[in-house]
């Protein structure tokens, strides 16, 4: 992977991300310390690297060696050969067929979830003259993608003869679970299911390469589902409860741009939902919805400023987010908020902000938006600005 080109702190004087890549790293070893011996990793890294920069977690993750990693569309797979990875990339929502010759230019291996699919490709590859590596996908009970378990018997000899006919080579089998975290049961069950499509491809004599089922919450949680290679993603980037918890990666910040006095009953942003009750201090803080601090955080969310609780107050606006700093000590124009990540001994963790929002993890991370610079850290070193 090519350097990234530094740029200083300086250059983002309203609002940005720090991404701790020591933490990235960090929670990579742990979950590789789940998998057994030649169990390997399939890194998640689609949208943007889940918001934290796909050209950053690449270059992170690449020392430690993982098999390949996994993007969601075709302009995700390109992006990421362009970069400069080497090695293989699975796109697992790829599109249509009509797109393989652009998965040929640039070696990229497509999850197929369908016999006309498949047949397609194949016929599309070898009017290229080459032969596409592709991902069957089975599915186990997650019903997005997929040919049936229950059908198995009957495509599976369709499989083989669409294999035979050349310009595809079956490079892995798939399933996913949906709901590893939360449930056991149905995930052994579903485990259970792919077992047995994988058993009447071996009786048509089909090979499934490499066989992948388990998320981040399957690779840690149920060990007797790693198979050849894991999935991780949300794990990586600081997500989920579980044990060992994820270190941060993540930590959102943002200045203040203007601090004033209020007097009682003085009403806050849009809509005037919020009244002080008591002479304040109130700080305008340069960060909002536009750059992907919830809406849902209005007059419940808090930040963080010299390791002190700062209670938002009022609607998040789209550029701006007032807080109430009437209990904190003097508080500055150029002073830094945190809204997510650590401050002292005080953290806003992603499960918390999650929560708050009545989403998931997964929605805070993707949702920050491109308007806030990634900032790569690293021990010891300044920060760099990442790049995508």
């Amino acid at each position: 992977m090519p350097a990234l080109k530094n740029v200083s702190i300086e250059a983002t004087r309203r609002a940005w991300v720090e991404i701790d890549l020591a933490a990235l790293r960090a929670n990579c070893r742990t979950l590789m310390r789940h998998l057994p011996q030649g169990c390997r990793i399939l890194p998640m890294v689609k949208a943007d690297g889940y918001g934290i920069g796909m050209a950053r977690t690449v270059e992170a993750l690449s020392p430690l060696g993982p098999w390949g990693f996994g993007v969601a569309t075709l302009a995700e797979g390109v992006e990421l050969r362009r970069m400069g990875w080497d090695g293989p990339i699975v796109v697992f929502a790829p599109g249509l067929p009509a797109d393989v010759r652009d998965l040929l230019e640039e070696r990229l291996e497509p999850a197929v979830s369908g016999l006309e699919a498949l047949i397609s490709c194949g016929r599309r590859a070898r009017e290229n003259g080459a032969a596409l590596a592709v991902h069957l996908e089975i599915d186990t009970g997650m019903g997005r993608f997929g040919l049936s378990w229950l059908e198995a018997g009957m495509w599976a000899p369709k499989v083989r003869h669409a294999l035979g006919e050349g310009g595809l080579r079956l490079a892995g089998t798939l399933t996913h679970f949906h709901s590893a975290d939360t449930d056991p049961g149905a995930t052994e069950e579903q485990w259970h299911r792919f077992r047995e499509a994988l058993s009447a491809m071996n009786a048509v004599g089909v090979s499934p390469g490499l066989v992948h089922a388990a998320n981040s919450a399957g690779a840690m949680l149920q060990p007797g589902v790693h198979a050849d290679l894991v999935r991780p993603g949300i794990y990586l980037y600081g997500g989920g409860r579980w044990e060992p918890p994820p270190e941060l990666v993540a930590t959102v910040k943002a200045r203040v741009l203007d601090v004033r006095e209020a007097p009682a009953g003085t009403t806050v942003s849009y809509g005037a939902t919020f009244v002080t009750r008591r002479p304040s201090r109130l700080a305008t803080l340069g960060i909002g919805y536009g750059d992907g601090l919830r809406r849902e955080l209005s007059n419940r969310g808090r930040a963080l400023i010299e390791g002190r609780e700062a209670p938002i107050r009022g609607v998040v606006c789209m550029d701006s987010t007032v807080v109430d700093v009437t209990d904190l000590g003097p508080v500055r124009s150029g002073d830094v908020a945190t809204l997510l990540g650590r401050d002292g001994a005080v953290e806003i963790g992603l499960e918390e902000m999650a929560e708050a929002c009545g989403t998931i993890s997964y929605e805070i991370l993707t949702g920050l938006t491109r308007r806030l610079p990634r900032l790569g850290i690293e021990p010891g070193a300044g920060p760099t600005a990442a790049r995508g």
